[in-house]
């Protein structure tokens, strides 16, 4: 994801200090309750949204769903650009994510049984692999990386717009579907090397002994990272399976 004014600050040396500094332990308690109020909001939303839908608030809470996506794009932006604001932006997050995250689970579940089982565990394995190859010194996070990831970045806007010209035009189902699976596969490889910069941005808030409120920024970037690269696995996941159904 894109680097933060917070961590902008902290490289040039602008960044708020206090007598509490940011800690490795810190930055993953704050995540992990993160994606436990996530996890718990998510988790209500796919077990109480069927029931929505037979009483027939359906529409309400499409309402709600739509706000909340809103909430917290809003809430990501604040978050990542104030260190004393992320706390309370990344709460507001969790939980405005929880409801997209639950009812997108819902539907992926509803056409390919036991997909957001299989999509959190590859979200796991990832995560697990690109920490260990950033903290290992194998890939190394500096200028270069982030020109590279800037120009990636870049690259993903023609793509789209391409898949969408791609729509009009090709008739033929798994031809298009292969085409979704390709460009799928370049977003989930941007949501991982993403996190990349989020480890890189934690080891520098703690190694130049930044303010401890700093941790939820870190936290809540780790956390848009995280969301993303699930949703694009579920995504990629349900394409697979449509391909090979057809």
């Amino acid at each position: 994801m894109k680097t933060s004014p917070l961590f902008s600050n902290i490289e040039t040396g602008e960044a708020y200090y206090d007598d509490a500094k940011a800690t490795y332990k810190g930055i993953t308690i704050k995540t992990f309750i993160l994606l436990l109020v996530t996890i718990i909001i998510s988790g209500a939303v796919f077990f109480y949204l069927p029931q929505i839908m037979i009483s027939g608030n359906l529409g309400s809470f499409l309402v709600v769903l739509f706000i909340s996506s809103i909430v917290g794009f809003i809430s990501v932006i604040v978050g990542r650009m104030s260190d004393k604001a992320a706390k309370i932006a990344s709460f507001i997050y969790a939980i405005c994510e929880g409801m997209v995250i639950g009812a997108i689970s819902l539907i992926a579940e509803l056409y390919v049984k036991g997909v957001v089982a299989i999509a959190l565990g590859a979200t796991l394995i990832l995560f697990t692999i690109m920490l260990t190859l950033f903290a290992t010194g194998v890939i190394r996070v500096g200028t270069k990386f982030r020109s590279f990831m800037y120009a990636f970045m870049i690259t993903l806007i023609p793509v789209l717009i391409m898949t969408f010209v791609a729509s009009i035009f090709i008739t033929d189902v798994k031809t298009y579907l292969a085409i979704l699976i390709f460009v799928e596969i370049l977003y989930l490889a941007y949501g991982v090397f993403s996190l990349l910069l989020n480890f890189k941005e934690a080891q520098i808030v703690v190694d130049r002994g930044c303010s401890k409120a700093s941790e939820w920024s870190v936290s809540l970037g780790l956390m848009v990272s995280l969301m993303y690269i699930f949703l694009e696995i579920l995504r990629l996941i349900l394409y697979i399976t449509s391909m090979r159904r057809d």
